[in-house]
């Protein structure tokens, strides 16, 4: 076990109490000296305005609450990464949203990217792609600098220089890094229902068709009432946008 990288982590409070107890856990288990680990990683506090959240303070949040309110897990997942794991992370609703509409630009690029990569010939690697990943991996391994390297991968995406499969190929590999699972993300998946919603998505799509109809019929009147009803329920239609609709993450007021 000492010949073998292992890591173990933990809270910033950590270190003092809870590591000596797991060394003396493994101490015992493996009848050696051995500490367990060879890498030892402590995130900083989350906290919010009021404090840190935690049990303890009653102000804890389980992400099953994020779903409920509409929020896909990997947009948590992004806004911590936004930060650098040895910083306070200030935890606030607007944040989040903020992270949201961030994984959803790339998200829609990420789209757009493979409907170009289906008409176009997949080429090897340039120079311009391995300099990227070559900076994309120098970040990371300056202790995990992800607020650092996730700019270089929308660096990437933006790159019209690079083919289509090319910058799809990029973030794969950098993706492997971040975990968001961006090469199987689609927007339809950041759509999630929140609980206060009273609709289903089939009542949404249902509503939607008959709004299409009434303005293919020219009965304006009747294709605003069916608008109202829907945002009146919790969803924003979004005419133009191959989307279409979305839940709208706040219940209406």
């Amino acid at each position: 076990m000492a010949n073998t990288l292992t890591f173990t982590r933990g809270g910033i409070d950590h270190p003092e109490i809870h590591h000596p107890n797991e060394i003396a856990q493994n101490q015992a288990y493996t009848g050696t000296r051995d500490s367990g680990a060879t890498v030892w990683m402590h995130n900083n506090f989350l906290i919010d305005r009021s404090g840190k959240l935690s049990k303890s303070t009653g102000g804890a949040l389980l992400l099953e609450d994020l779903l409920g309110r509409g929020y896909h897990p990997a947009a948590f997942r992004l806004m911590c990464l936004q930060a650098h794991y040895r910083s306070p992370l200030e935890f606030s609703f607007p944040n989040l949203d903020a992270a949201l509409a961030r994984l959803k630009r790339l998200v829609k690029t990420i789209e757009g990217l493979r409907e170009a990569a289906q008409a176009t010939t997949p080429s090897t690697p340039t120079a311009r792609e391995n300099d990227l990943l070559k900076q994309f991996t120098l970040e990371i391994a300056d202790d995990l600098m992800t607020p650092r390297a996730i700019p270089v991968l929308q660096q990437a995406l933006e790159d019209k220089r690079i083919s289509a499969p090319a910058r799809l190929r990029i973030v794969r590999k950098m993706d492997e890094a971040l975990g968001l699972h961006l090469g199987e993300l689609s927007r339809k998946d950041l759509r999630v229902r929140p609980a206060y919603a009273g609709l289903t998505k089939s009542d949404v799509e249902a509503g939607v068709e008959a709004r299409r109809k009434a303005r293919a019929e020219k009965n304006f009147a009747e294709a605003d009432r069916i608008r109202a009803d829907l945002e009146n329920s919790g969803v924003v239609l979004m005419d133009g946008d191959p989307l279409i609709w979305e839940w709208r993450i706040e219940p209406p007021q």
